[in-house]
């Protein structure tokens, strides 16, 4: 049985390794670009290293540990400061504590933290299975506390708008809680009881150079199975096979298109292209500030509910991967746009930078003086899990020709442990 995997970013190179370690070794990887990786590209200059895209993963991970053992040597820890983590209020930098010791952070008053305390207390109406992410928390935690939560959430992982993301689709772990054990409070007190002492708890990690060589090495690994520079046109049935037509002409039993919905789409026949085509995406804009001195220590900064900045979140660079900057020297990574759209994204780059940076300064308390600025676009930018999103996907699975899967950020989650589960899922499908 051979399997054709359309794409070679991370959901595509994830799901060749799960596929071989399942013995599925009859594959190759299909890839437009002549580097794999996808989106992962990372800008080098002056001594500096900024990733546009992602930077960063938690582990261990049960299914991206193990994929990752494909590239060893090229993960290690991030710094002890990534445990730090900030939020701008509009007023203030507040950096809560760890674990439960963020409920004292002074983000919301004591009234609106006293009503999250009686989460427990609240009970689901029969009936709703989908609800967006910004009614989900209000309801558990109140108005000011759950407002907040729902923002700072939809901010930090999707750039997202809260009122209008799915919270079953972006957060499955929150749903989940209060499904099995009737509250968010509960079920979390009840996992950690549970966990085994032995165990050691996720942290951030980062790429020893960068993501790009990261890719790079499980691509490396998979040998000639990876092709980069292989263009896919169409894909079409013959008899028992499936043909991909492009740079050359192959064959395969089982085709995953590793690609964003829409460019899938444009491989595929109606109704499934149809489908495909409803995805939404926000574009987003990745501004670099380096230069001389320290930045603040910590992850990165998120932006509340009331800043009133197109700022999103500010991820401090040389704080928790010191190797991105020059000694001596700070880089910050700054996520600006999403969803609602920000006119700032309209400018030219060197009035967008002008802008944010100003943002970032009174964040900071302090001038930028920087000598590196680097803007990338991300354009369509970060897929947006819309309330429906779960019946999307079912209409989509419903839709699909036998032996065609679907990978990557736009389906069942945008970090790279999602990836990772996808690429086992899909693989565990093939494979059996």
């Amino acid at each position: 049985m051979r399997v054709a995997i359309v794409g070679g970013g991370f959901a595509g190179l994830f799901t060749a390794h799960a596929l071989l370690q399942r013995g599925a070794d009859d594959l190759v990887v299909l890839d437009a670009a002549h580097h794999p990786g996808g989106v992962a590209r990372a800008v080098r200059r002056d001594g500096y290293i900024l990733e546009p895209a992602v930077g960063s993963l938690t582990l261990p991970h049960p299914h991206l540990s193990t994929v990752l053992a494909a590239a060893p040597g090229h993960v290690r820890s991030a710094a002890d400061t990534a445990r730090i983590r900030h939020v701008w209020t509009g007023r203030r930098l507040v950096t809560p504590g760890p674990g439960p010791k963020a409920a004292l952070a002074p983000i919301v008053p004591t009234r609106a933290k006293l009503r999250g305390l009686l989460e427990p207390l609240v009970t689901e109406p029969p009936g709703e299975d989908d609800i967006s992410l910004d009614r989900f928390c209000r309801r558990r935690l109140g108005d000011e506390l759950g407002g907040v939560v729902a923002w700072l959430a939809a901010s930090g992982v999707f750039a997202g708008d809260p009122t209008r993301l799915s919270a079953r689709a972006t957060f499955p772990a929150l749903t989940n809680l209060v499904a099995t054990d009737g509250s968010l409070l509960v079920g979390a007190l009840r996992r950690l009881r549970r966990r085994p002492p032995d165990v050691p708890r996720p942290a951030v990690h980062v790429p020893t150079s960068t993501m790009g060589d990261l890719a790079a090495a499980l691509a490396a690994d998979l040998g000639d199975r990876f092709r980069p520079g292989h263009v896919v046109d169409a894909i079409h049935r013959n008899g028992n096979q499936w043909i991909l037509d492009g740079s050359e002409r192959l064959g395969a039993d089982e085709i995953v298109l590793a690609c964003r919905p829409t460019a899938a789409a444009r491989l595929l026949e109606s109704p499934m292209a149809d489908l495909l085509e409803e995805a939404v995406s926000a574009p987003t804009v990745v501004i670099g500030f380096g230069g001389a001195g320290r930045s603040r220590d910590g992850f990165g900064i998120l932006t509340g509910p009331g800043a009133g900045t197109a700022t999103r979140g500010i991820l401090l660079e040389s704080s928790y991967a010191p190797h991105r900057a020059p000694a001596g020297h700070f880089l910050l990574k700054v996520i600006a746009g999403g969803d609602p759209p920000s006119a700032l994204l309209d400018r030219d780059d060197t009035d967008l930078a002008e802008n944010v940076g100003s943002e970032v300064a009174r964040i900071l308390g302090r001038d930028l003086e920087a000598s590196f600025v680097e803007v990338v676009r991300h354009e369509p930018g970060i897929p947006q899990y819309r309330v429906g999103h779960h019946r999307w996907l079912a209409a989509i699975e419903e839709a699909a020709p036998s032996g065609v899967h679907l990978a990557g950020w736009g389906y069942r989650g945008v970090g790279l442990s999602h990836l990772a589960t996808d690429a086992v899922r899909i693989a565990s499908t093939i494979a059996s």
